[in-house]
């Protein structure tokens, strides 16, 4: 198991880490007192725990918690900290747990029970789902046998949902250029750095068994939704959903264009 540990203050931090290490099956555990370096770390580093303080001066630890989600929604969280009144923020921000400090090996032990019971829960729900499934409620992502697809560009990914979110309507380069580049004029270099993006979509999804996905005709496109399962289609047709996957009020919560469908949900 590999874990970080977030924390700006540095003989706190040490100690941590120091009684993380003592724990047979973590096998590696990473501290960062800037939160930007864990961040870059998260995106090149599979992570199953992150420890977070709360009180950090570039940047709150339930900030954080909505960023690492972001970037590694599998990523669980456990708070670490020396103040009780947080608690409830802190699991609305979806934390597996909240420990105040100093915290003592036992309820670290404790903490990784819970999420192993939490990851066993979660593949048996997941075992239920399609082989391809788009995630929509609270950050974006799209799953091939549970396993969150990764783009090479970020524009790609965001392509994707922009296709999801129009429910299987053709659009047409223009139209996803028009909201995705917000007021960017579909100039020449915005014409070829669509070519690009729209290529690396393709391969990435290529790479993740999931070709068919998107539908291409011409200079449209559209998200075939015959080809995989989508959490919001299943509320819309109001179809039982397991709790995580229910809407809690977040829908694509990385790109503000989405902000426009939360209506369809409420």
């Amino acid at each position: 198991m590999k874990v970080i540990r977030v924390d700006d203050e540095k003989y706190v931090l040490g100690d941590l880490l120091e009684t993380i290490s003592e724990i047979p099956e973590i096998q590696e555990a990473t501290g960062f007192r800037e939160v930007q370096e864990a961040l870059e770390f998260l995106k090149t580093n599979s992570v199953q725990i992150a420890f977070l303080d709360i009180d950090m001066p570039e940047m709150t630890g339930l900030e954080l918690c909505k960023k690492i989600h972001e970037i590694s929604p599998v990523t669980a969280v456990v708070f670490t900290t020396g103040y009780p009144q947080f608690a409830l923020e802190a699991f609305k921000n979806h934390a597996i747990g909240y420990l105040l400090k100093p915290v003592k090996k036992e309820a670290v032990l404790e903490e990784l029970e819970n999420y192993k019971k939490l990851q066993k829960t979660a593949f048996a729900e997941d075992s239920q789902k399609p082989k391809f499934y788009a995630k929509t409620f609270g950050s974006f992502d799209f799953f091939v046998d549970g396993v969150a697809v990764k783009f090479t560009r970020s524009k790609a990914k965001e392509f994707l949902a922009f296709l999801i979110d129009r429910q299987g309507s053709a659009c047409s380069r223009k139209d996803i250029a028009a909201v995705v580049f917000e007021d960017s004029s579909y100039d020449r270099n915005t014409q070829s750095y669509m070519t690009k993006i729209l290529a690396d979509l393709k391969k990435s999804l290529e790479a993740a068994g999931a070709p068919d996905i998107v539908t291409h005709s011409g200079d449209t496109y559209a998200a075939d939704f015959t080809k995989f399962g989508c959490d919001f289609i299943d509320y819309l047709n109001g179809k039982p959903m397991n709790e995580s996957d229910q809407f809690h009020g977040e829908y694509m919560s990385q790109y503000s264009w989405a902000e426009e469908s939360i209506y369809k949900f409420e």
